[in-house]
């Protein structure tokens, strides 16, 4: 393997590494390197960044014989992750345009933070096809990349370690054992995912050069916090997901979220270039089983690109759809400009919040985006020039109800970040008429 160190790459070179199979991304035509100004994304992590249950994946065309060898068929890497969607300037189009030379995605369905170093075996059993193929790691995306010139790396990572598909299971199927599954799942993160979460980070930083800003997203809730059916299910009828086992998934996953955030934090402050990004408030009310869904319910029976054949449930099951790739691609892209522009020198300087308001029934209802760093929220009333404090909330949302309809009533959010509040800021404040 031949490890590319020059910065601008002539189109030789471009074609020995073609021919020499050294792309790796198998059936990727790799184009000539990115030249210095032009800017990089590097997409990396598990299910929810390489976009499973979204067809059409890379590769699903293939002949069976030739699908069954393709590492980007097998990580289910969908030409609709949302990684794909992003954008840079001095970049013509989305990054899935530029795949290659401009974006180079990596992230594999199923991922564990340990296939960010190591080889990832999946197995098929797919169109009469059985047997098992290993992904490279995560890392190698790297080698094809010319040293120092990655601007972004992006991820999700951490679920399939603490037992994602395992407390998922156990809500719909052993809703018995949920509490015990979530205080496992909680209790693994802190014995040993965290720890191999932050040698993840290095080895990426270590990879991608200091230079690069390496953005952690999380995850959003999965379930309808209300409750719901899953019907025709074989063997059972339908299954009833309750209210309060719902709401406690939703619960770790705000759980899970603040660790991986600490986390960011603690290596943030250790002088690493890397940040998180909150899309709960993207998804609050679009949840699986949902009206307006980002995620994809319990799918029954294997789906026609499902590694699986003939499976019970699709592997497309509790992940984002279109809708959600988007939701995330949205989320990381303000996270993005903002940065650009801070490396321009072009950052407003604010220091409220930008919230959000709706009205109806007499109540108020507030939202806004996460802070970084940020471990808790203040919410004020600002009236004749003085803002009265209401309440202290650690969610990105909150509602003031028993007001009068027809009124105006103007509203101000601050955050707690780094063990002092952010200042109260009137041109931030937001105005409501109660409805």
């Amino acid at each position: 393997m031949v490890k590319l160190k020059n910065r601008i790459l002539s189109l030789f070179t471009a074609a020995v590494i073609a021919i020499a199979g050294l792309g790796i991304i198998p059936g990727l035509s790799v184009k000539a390197g990115a030249a210095d100004d032009k800017p990089i994304i590097v997409s990396l992590g598990d299910s929810y960044s390489s976009g499973e249950g979204i067809e059409p994946f890379y590769g699903q065309d293939k002949p069976t014989k030739e699908k069954v060898k393709d590492q980007d068929w097998l990580a289910h890497r969908s030409e609709k992750a949302w990684g794909g969607m992003l954008t840079l300037d001095g970049v013509n189009g989305t990054m899935k345009d530029n795949r290659g030379t401009n974006w180079f995605f990596a992230a594999a369905s199923g991922a564990e933070t340990k296939h960010i170093n190591s080889k990832f075996k999946k197995s098929y059993n797919y169109d009469g096809k059985t047997g098992s193929r290993k992904l490279d790691p995560q890392i190698k995306i790297f080698d094809s990349i010319p040293a120092g010139t990655v601007d972004y790396v992006t991820l999700t990572l951490g679920g399939n370690d603490v037992g994602f598909v395992d407390i998922m299971s156990a809500a719909v199927m052993k809703p018995k054992t949920i509490t015990e599954a979530v205080k496992k799942g909680i209790e693994k993160f802190e014995s040993s995912v965290r720890a191999k979460l932050k040698k993840a980070y290095k080895a990426i930083e270590k990879a991608a050069g200091k230079q690069a800003t390496i953005i952690v997203a999380g995850y959003p809730h999965i379930m309808n916090d209300k409750g719901f059916t899953i019907e025709n299910v074989p063997l059972f009828g339908s299954i009833t997901v309750s209210a309060d086992t719902a709401k406690l998934i939703n619960e770790w996953t705000d759980v899970l979220n603040d660790r991986i955030k600490a986390l960011v934090g603690e290596c943030k402050g250790e002088g690493m270039n890397i940040c998180f990004v909150s899309v709960t408030s993207a998804f609050a009310g679009h949840e699986a089983y949902t009206e307006n869904e980002y995620i994809n319910g319990v799918i029954l029976k294997s789906r026609a690109q499902d590694l699986v054949s003939g499976s019970m449930i699709s592997g497309y099951s509790l992940h984002p759809n279109a809708k959600g790739a988007k939701a995330y691609a949205s989320v990381v892209q303000k996270k993005i400009n903002a940065l650009e522009k801070e490396k321009s020198g072009k950052a407003e300087n604010k220091t409220g919040i930008t919230v959000k308001a709706s009205s109806k029934d007499g109540k108020v209802t507030l939202k806004w985006d996460a802070v970084e760093g940020a471990s808790k929220y203040r919410v004020y009333e600002y009236a004749d020039g003085k803002a009265t404090l209401l309440k202290t909330v650690r969610k990105t949302a909150t509602s003031i109800s028993g007001l009068s309809a027809g009124t105006d009533h103007k509203y101000i959010v601050t955050a707690y970040v780094d063990k002092k509040w952010s200042e109260i800021d009137e041109k931030s404040a937001v105005t409501v008429k109660v409805k």
